[in-house]
This record gives C-alpha cells, structure tokens and sequence, in this order.
C-alpha cells in the first residue's frame, strides 16, 4: 500500500445547488427573462425551471401555477412599495413617482411586465392578479399624492381620483409603446408640466 493516496474527487459539489435566497433570485431572473423572450403563453414552468437549473418540484414546493410564480416575480423584481413622497411640493411629488415608473419600465423587468400584459389578453385572471398586486398598490401612492396637494391648496378637490391619478402613468405606458424605451427624463417632465399640473390646478 502507498504511503500517499491522492484523495478523489468528491462526485457532489455542495457549492453547486444553490437554496433559499439564491434559487429564488435565479427563478425570477428566469421569469423575467422568458416573459420578454417569449411572453406569458409560451412560458412554462419545465421552461423556467430549466433556465434557472433547479428542478420542477422545487417550483411546485414554492408556487402552486404559474400565474402564482410570474406574479410573485414580477412582485419582488420591481421596486418595492414605500410611503408616497412628500416634499411639500405636489409637482415633484409626481415627478418622482413617475421618474420611478420609468426606470422600471426601462428595465428588463419593465419589459416582461409589458409582455405580459400584451401577450396575456386571453387569460384574464393573470391580468387580474397583476393588476391588484403591481399596478393597483402604485396607483394609490398617486392618489395620496394628489391627496396631499389638494390639502395643501395645489390640487382642486374633485381632481383627486384615481381617473386623474392614471393620466400619467397612462402617459408613460403610451409614449414606452409607441416610442420604445427608454422614456427619457424631460419626456416625463413634459408630461408632468404641460398635462398633470395644468389639469390639477384650482
């Protein structure tokens, strides 16, 4: 027998699986990227488990369909939700909500939330589900915006309302469709500037 055996190598590699934090960042790259590359039709879970090299069942252990996963992706990939801004001023107010908006739609989570949304027509419950976990939450910090104003005097009462409150947002989307990203910064003032503060005025 030799004094020395060089030891083999060790046929698993703990370092290799990744877990909790780690797997679940890789998932929702994994969502985001599909749904820009292919949209929510054809993104399966075999697909996205396979971009992010885990295994199916680890999917189903977290997100019992699809829709729950690409939600909770989308959820945790745009920036998280905070008090409203409060400057004292309700232009800059705006400015910063929608300044916000567009870097994220600037994003390649943007993007995929785009796809989604144009790609899903046929299935409305994931339309549904996005639009009260991601869109609906962001709308109301424009209404408590508004809000703030009108106390303050900048705003006219009736103008606080969540019709008025999508205007810019509406904005934002029509001109990222139309003109492709990126929305660029005087694009949103501009909006802010010549549409929002002229309507809200007393």
């Amino acid at each position: 027998m030799p004094d020395h055996v060089t030891a083999l190598p060790s046929l698993s590699c703990p370092g290799s699986r990744r877990r909790g934090d780690k797997l679940r960042a890789a998932i929702f790259d994994a969502v985001v990227d599909l749904l820009g590359s292919v949209g929510y039709g054809a993104l399966t879970m075999e697909g996205v488990a396979a971009a992010a090299r885990t295994g199916k069942a680890s999917l189903y252990r977290r997100w019992p369909s699809k829709e729950d996963l690409v939600v909770d992706a989308l959820t945790h990939r745009l920036p998280p939700l905070a008090s409203p801004p409060e400057t004292g001023s309700v232009r800059t107010d705006m400015l910063l909500l929608l300044t916000t908006m567009t870097a994220t739609m600037n994003s390649p989570t943007g993007c995929a939330l785009q796809a989604l949304m144009c790609s899903a027509q046929r299935d409305r419950e994931i339309v549904r589900s996005v639009h009260a976990r991601v869109i609906e939450p962001r709308k109301q910090m424009m209404v408590a915006v508004l809000r703030r104003g009108a106390q303050r005097g900048e705003v006219r009462p009736d103008a606080v309302s969540m019709l008025v409150a999508e205007v810019g947002p509406a904005m934002v989307v029509h001109h990222w469709m139309t003109k492709g990203p990126p929305v660029a910064r005087h694009s949103v003032e501009a909006i802010v500037d010549q549409v929002l503060m002229p309507l809200l005025r007393p």
